[in-house]
């Protein structure tokens, strides 16, 4: 059996200042309070401390009224015999510097605390927060967990519900695989979605819709008609190849300009224009006589 040693205080300490952790002398608001308590939290977490030397790395950083109140106070909150935790200090302390009014809105707010659009981890930390500020609940793990799933989105709380489940860390840990799986669903949903419109647009750009196609311009309209097999325009009856449809523009057959007709065409010789009967009523071609030369 191989027995841990433990690690020396001043190398803990030397360790613990290369991060700059901040100091405390008790003055500010209550958010500042917060905020020091979470930079002392991240570099605990990141030097491993156990219970007793996280309590001994945040005296450390204490200073003026904060450290004068920590020596009156450090004999009834740790007895002589009692191991410091981390837990009791931080009760004590958020009773100190944790205005009653700042508790009480912070414990509205853990009561209001909803996922929302909020990612299964970005609500359990803002929870983790929020719950430090109550500690009537903190001893009670049941209610924690019951707290923490009631504020959950319905599709993350109901497929819990079977499970019953009494542990806090289990019920986060459920709850991130179930939003993994959705997520995973979601996506694949999706790309299938993408496949099937892809496909459809492509067979709409392949449909003939018989003799002939209509080609997309440039811009997105519809300026060309291809010609059918024997080469006639089902639109004006003549053939004109790829060429743009003058029927179908709306453009004079003689000029090719838009805004008359070839019949009133200004480049047309005027004793041609008047040969020029209006088109047939009911037809949807412009019939042009052919004028002998």
């Amino acid at each position: 059996m191989v027995v841990e040693r433990e690690r020396p205080i001043h190398k803990l300490v030397e360790q613990f200042l290369k991060l700059n952790p901040p100091r405390f002398t008790g003055a500010g608001d209550p958010e500042i309070t917060s905020l020091w308590i979470h930079d002392l939290e991240k570099a605990f977490a990141l030097l491993m401390c156990n219970e007793e030397e996280k309590v001994v790395l945040a005296v450390y950083q204490l200073q003026g009224n904060a450290n004068t109140w920590w020596r009156a106070t450090k004999g009834t909150i740790f007895p002589e015999g009692v191991v410091p935790v981390w837990n009791s200090f931080l009760r004590a302390f958020n009773s100190k510097y944790f205005s009653s009014s700042a508790r009480e809105q912070k414990m509205e707010e853990l009561q209001r605390l909803c996922q929302g659009m909020l990612t299964i981890d970005q609500y359990e930390a803002k929870f983790a927060e929020l719950f430090q500020y109550a500690p009537r609940l903190i001893d009670d793990p049941e209610d924690k967990a019951r707290w923490f799933k009631n504020g959950l989105r319905p599709e993350l709380r109901n497929p819990l519900v079977p499970f019953d489940l009494k542990d806090y860390n289990e019920v986060y840990g459920q709850a991130q695989l179930i939003e993994r799986n959705l997520s995973e669903q979601t996506t694949a949903s999706g790309s299938r979605f993408s496949s099937n419109r892809d496909r459809n647009r492509f067979r709409k750009r392949t449909m003939t819709g018989g003799r002939y196609h209509v080609l997309p311009s440039r811009n997105g309209g519809v300026s060309k008609l291809a010609p059918s097999q024997n080469g006639v325009c089902r639109f004006c009856g003549r053939r004109h190849g790829s060429a743009p449809c003058h029927l179908r523009m709306g453009a004079c057959f003689e000029c090719g300009q838009q805004g008359h007709l070839a019949r009133d065409c200004p480049k047309r010789p005027r004793g041609l224009q008047q040969l020029l009967p209006p088109p047939p009523m009911g037809q949807n071609r412009m019939i042009v006589p052919q004028i002998a030369q």
